[in-house]
């Protein structure tokens, strides 16, 4: 099983490098949650659904058709003529949002505050113009430059979140350093601070283009009119699909600030609460991201492997082990862990969000895991396909229960989606790339880790450090199932040797 173990391997390195740059990023949020209300936190969740969007539409498809024409047409000529899409995609996109960012300001109900979308737009540009760079170091495997990279970039972001958040702000108040203050007032606003959190993202990116220097510069401006055409045929539909993907990962913002019924209360607070809570799936997503950096380009370059079927069906195994492991731990010890993430008592009311909604990105994960036959097999539409259904359940599901159960039906319609997703992609895969998943164990692994949930969060002991060890004891019989089911697989995989 060395191909497998090499898979394994890369996963630990991008996903180490996703687990301490989300949870770098993720310190910032009882800094945020502390300075910021509900209803000022909410803007920043809202206008980062437009960027999440926005972002699909800028890069088009261009990291997986890399990936997917790299071996067949040479590395060196599609990266060249998709840096040159990349190019001017981000110059035509962000000097429009640039322009009409008055009128995009109100339009999204910020007058005034044009500054945002100025930051944003600048920041979707230099996003895409990295996008590329990064994929490069992935088909190359450079794990260890890609995970520096994102160390630096993270670590710059958080030490100027603190510059802006607090230094800035207290100098400018007044509260020490009074000789900086007229210098400070003369360029800082300590009442309006929602603006320099996107300021300092944009700034800790700005460097990257150095740390990527090689990546970069080994670029020859290229337009080649009939690969253009291929490439455009290829992604298009891999557009339509992040832009239906990005629907069902984000629209639970846009109708909680839309459609939540006022009995719920103030839906800008709200927003701002519910976009506190889903960070605790901080802890399945760079799982999700760590894997996916690393089985894109491994899969594609065993895409000709006889093996490959059992391949996906071995990691898919083990990733849905390794995911429900961590729902588990995650959804038995919120009662402690909300004090690490929230500073302010105010969002707790969103911790009822918290398993259901990790419950789905484990389907989420799920799904990304099933779509390598589609991209393999060049039947990317189907992708489309999948998505546009769930966008539509996302959508009935948000209207449907998001006025009966408050965020947490946004939360339920998010597992629903992920979950008839993953059924689709499964059943339609069987038909065109059969893979031979053993669907029992992985259903059950899913089901003995919602019981567990389920369990540990219907009691409560008196003491909490006793209420904490009875909760993780549960981690206990699923770890044992596991070995149990997968002790010959592990073996013979030999991970860490």
């Amino acid at each position: 099983m060395p191909t497998l173990r090499r898979l394994a391997s890369d996963t630990i390195w991008y996903g180490l490098s996703n687990i301490i740059s989300r949870f770098a990023n993720y310190l910032l949020t009882p800094i945020h949650t502390k300075i910021f209300l509900p209803q000022e936190y909410g803007i920043i969740g809202d206008l980062y659904v437009y960027v999440a969007f926005l972002n699909v539409i800028y890069t088009f498809g261009t990291e997986t058709s890399y990936f997917r024409y790299a071996n067949d047409l040479g590395e060196q000529k599609i990266y060249n003529q998709n840096f040159t899409s990349l190019i001017l995609y981000s110059t035509l996109l962000s000097g429009i949002i640039i322009f009409f960012a008055s009128p995009i300001a109100n339009l999204l109900d910020y007058p005034g505050k044009e500054k945002y979308i100025i930051y944003l737009g600048l920041l979707m540009a230099v996003d895409t113009l990295l996008s590329l760079p990064f994929a490069r170091l992935r088909w190359l495997k450079k794990p260890r430059l890609f995970a520096f990279a994102k160390f630096f970039n993270i670590g710059l972001y958080i030490l100027l979140n603190l510059f802006f958040l607090w230094f800035c702000k207290d100098v400018a108040e007044g509260k020490y350093l009074t000789f900086l203050q007229d210098f400070m007032l003369s360029w800082f606003n300590p009442k309006d601070l929602v603006g320099y959190v996107f300021l300092a993202q944009l700034l800790a990116n700005a460097p990257l283009f150095w740390l990527l220097r090689k990546e970069i510069w080994n670029y020859q401006p290229t337009w080649d009119k009939d690969l253009a055409k291929k490439v455009f045929f290829y992604s298009y539909p891999l557009v339509i699909l992040g832009l239906a993907g990005t629907l069902n990962t984000t629209a639970d913002r846009f109708f909680i600030k839309n459609y939540l019924p006022d009995s719920f209360g103030n839906q800008q607070h709200i927003l701002g609460v519910y976009f506190a809570c889903i960070k605790f799936s901080v802890f399945i997503l760079v799982l999700i991201q760590g894997y996916r950096y690393a089985a894109e380009p491994f899969f594609f370059s065993k895409a000709k492997d006889k093996n490959a079927p059992e391949l996906l069906a071995k990691a898919m195994e083990y990733f849905v082990a390794v995911a429900c492991f961590s729902v588990i731990l995650v959804s038995l010890n919120t009662d402690w862990l909300k004090y690490l993430l929230l500073r302010n008592r105010a969002y707790d009311e969103g911790l009822i969000i918290v398993p259901t909604f990790l419950f789905a990105n484990l389907f989420l994960g799920i799904y990304y895991n099933l779509t390598a036959w589609f991209k393999i097999a060049d039947k990317t539409q189907y992708g489309t396909y999948i998505s546009l259904i769930g966008a539509v359940i996302t959508i009935i599901g948000n209207l449907g229960w998001l006025p009966v159960l408050g965020i947490l039906g946004s939360a339920v319609a998010s597992l629903v989606t992920y979950a008839s997703m993953s059924f689709l992609c499964y059943y339609w895969g069987q038909k065109f790339y059969p893979v031979p998943y053993r669907i029992g164990i992985i259903l059950g692994y899913v089901a003995l880790s919602a019981v567990l949930v389920w369990w540990g969060n219907s009691f409560s002991a008196e003491s909490i450090w006793l209420n904490i060890l009875l909760k993780n004891l549960l981690v206990v019989p699923f770890m044992g199932a596991v070995l149990i089911v997968e002790w010959q697989n592990l073996k013979t995989l030999k991970i860490f040797r």
